[in-house]
């Protein structure tokens, strides 16, 4: 009896051991197919890091070769787990799962599932470095769809040009006169209470929020010690957090250059941090090209500092073969302060962005004859404004670093850089960026070379956080756009 006992006990406790192993064995195979399957996808990657153009990390071809033998030999240990296991099976029944899954994410036109396949796509290609992220893990046919859409777009602008408009009707420039432009301090319930100097300043900074600026004068009383047409503040540097001011749109308001007539905002680009710059002369604006074009490119602010410029941003677009180009040559067509610059030309649909010596900018195709009267021009696309127009842009609708420039109704140079890549900012779409700038009163905007070149120098720093955390004054550029002080 207790034989039988001892012996059925025996059993119970054998038999709980044992289910115990079937579980674990299940849980190692799934485990083992899990890593197997993660090693494969590593190893196809950076084979196709070592055998493609496009990359999709930067990463060196030693760096490429160690880790392809490091996975190699780990795919070589999981597969011999797999087989200890007998994991055939789950890795099959994984294997299909995941196949099933990708396909759905290539060619499912579920709304929110395509939404974001094209954002991933669209993202990768539009940098030089990362293009891999998209033509590694999707078939061609995807991407090609992608990459057709926008050169149809591109296509839909060619021929809306500004000199179009005013070619027509010499009259119907009538309205760029600022003269003829409502302004809106007049409207304030303070206004009439003002000194003269007050309405003269508030007419030229027509943005500002009243009642926060004069807040934060009384706690700044030293900023108005010459008077208010002598202010000067500057807390749009990296390591300050902005003043309290804000303007009618609720903007944090960064810098206020009475003197050089600037304006400096920081701006909510959907999540990502926007710097907007509102420059109120256009005649101080130049396109200044870097010291040793074709050489070798410069910053935008060393370009800024031997010019004698106070602000500046991306300027032209450059060769840039692997993502590693030095910035001396210019893409498309440049003219700096009256000398042209000529580089491989644009695709079609490209647009060119031209300052005439009436201070105003105009759009125009890129095969078209350069504007009469220009002094400055760049090329790149898309045009977001034109005739004071939002085009249609929705394809670029990937989140990246934007630099964009524009002008007002009233004459003043619209700067736009847009932080990315980041946690806390991971960049935004061009049709937010055009949205940005038409709440600024916006007629004419291109948008810039963006990624790791978008850069908005101001006295001497950076303002915003350039993609690259390795380059913090920004990339080498062939040419920048300098704002210049007095």
């Amino acid at each position: 009896m207790g034989t039988f006992n001892g012996n059925a006990n025996g059993g119970r406790f054998s038999a709980t051991r044992g289910d115990h192993k079937g579980k674990a064995g299940a849980g190692l195979q799934i485990l083992f197919s899990l890593l197997l399957l993660a090693d494969l996808f590593m190893l196809y990657t950076i084979a196709m890091q070592l055998t493609h153009k496009q990359k999709a990390f930067e990463t060196t071809a030693v760096v490429n070769w160690t880790l392809l033998a490091l996975f190699a030999l780990g795919a070589a240990a999981l597969i011999w787990a797999v087989i200890r296991t007998r994991a055939w099976k789950r890795l099959l029944c994984i294997f299909l799962i995941c196949a099933i899954l990708y396909l759905a994410v290539c060619f499912s036109d579920v709304p929110l599932v395509k939404k974001y396949r094209e954002i991933w796509i669209s993202t990768a290609w539009s940098t030089m470095r990362h293009q891999g992220l998209a033509t590694y893990y999707f078939p061609p046919s995807v991407v090609k769809e992608i990459t057709d859409r926008e050169a149809e777009a591109r296509s839909a602008q060619v021929g809306v040009n500004t000199d179009d408009t005013f070619a027509e009707n010499a009259d119907a420039t009538d309205w760029m006169n600022p003269e003829n432009i409502d302004n809106p301090i007049a409207s304030d319930e303070h206004f009439e209470e003002m000194s003269p100097e007050q309405k003269q300043f508030y007419t030229l900074f027509y943005e500002l929020d009243v009642d926060s600026a004069e807040a934060y004068f009384a706690a700044h009383p030293e900023l108005l010690s010459n008077g208010y047409m002598h202010i000067d503040i500057n807390e749009s540097s990296l390591k300050d957090d902005g003043t309290s001011i804000r303007t009618r749109l609720g903007e944090k308001v960064l810098a206020i250059d009475t003197k050089n007539e600037i304006l400096i905002m920081e701006v909510d680009c959907d999540g990502s941090r926007g710097v907007l710059a509102v420059c109120k002369q256009p005649s101080r604006l130049h396109l200044f090209a870097a010291a040793n074009v074709p050489i070798i490119g410069e910053n935008a602010g060393s370009i800024a500092k031997r010019n004698g410029g106070v602000l500046a941003m991306t300027g032209s677009s450059f060769d840039d073969p692997g993502g590693v180009g030095n910035g001396g040559l210019v893409c498309g067509y440049a003219m700096c302060d009256g000398k042209e610059y000529k580089g491989q030309p644009f695709g079609y649909g490209y647009k060119r962005l031209e300052l005439h010596d009436n201070d105003w900018f105009y759009i125009n195709d890129t095969f078209n004859p350069v504007g009469k009267g220009t002094t400055d021009a760049m090329e790149f696309s898309p045009a977001l404004i034109i005739n004071g127009k939002k085009q249609d842009i929705g394809i670029w609708n990937s989140q990246n670093p934007r630099a964009c420039i524009g002008q007002s109704k009233r004459g003043e140079i619209l700067m736009l850089c847009v932080e990315g890549r980041r946690l806390s900012s991971p960049g935004c779409s061009v049709a937010v960026c055009t949205d940005t700038l038409l709440l600024h009163d916006a007629i004419t905007a291109l948008n810039c070379d963006g990624g790791t070149t978008a850069i908005m120098w101001y006295k001497g720093e950076p303002i915003m956080q350039c993609s690259n955390a390795a380059l913090p004054e920004g990339r080498h550029l062939p040419n920048a756009w300098v704002y210049v002080g007095k």
